[in-house]
């Protein structure tokens, strides 16, 4: 994966990993290969003077904020509608 493009991508807009995933025209199943690749940009913008932030996933209906990055069901009210993170660069 190419790391100034996978920057350049959420430079522009905040994306999700599926988002990235998808722009990327890589399978969604790969998304661990997209955090893996996030964690190295997060290095290169830091040599930048940037940030990478990363908005955590959100249970949509109780609105428990998750720590892990692809969790499946809410340990508070066990929904299964999860707001995945979303990631994106701050100057």
């Amino acid at each position: 994966m190419h790391l100034g493009y996978l920057i350049s991508l959420i430079e522009s807009k905040p994306m999700t990993a599926r988002e990235i995933c998808r722009a990327l025209d890589i399978d969604a199943s790969r998304e661990r290969e997209v955090y893996e690749s996030l964690k190295k940009a997060s290095k290169v913008l830091k040599k930048k003077g940037k940030t990478l932030v990363m908005s955590p996933p959100v249970c949509r209906k109780c609105g428990f904020e998750f720590e892990k990055l692809n969790p499946s069901r809410c340990p508070k009210c066990k929904s299964e509608w999860i707001e995945p993170a979303v990631f994106y660069v701050e100057k």
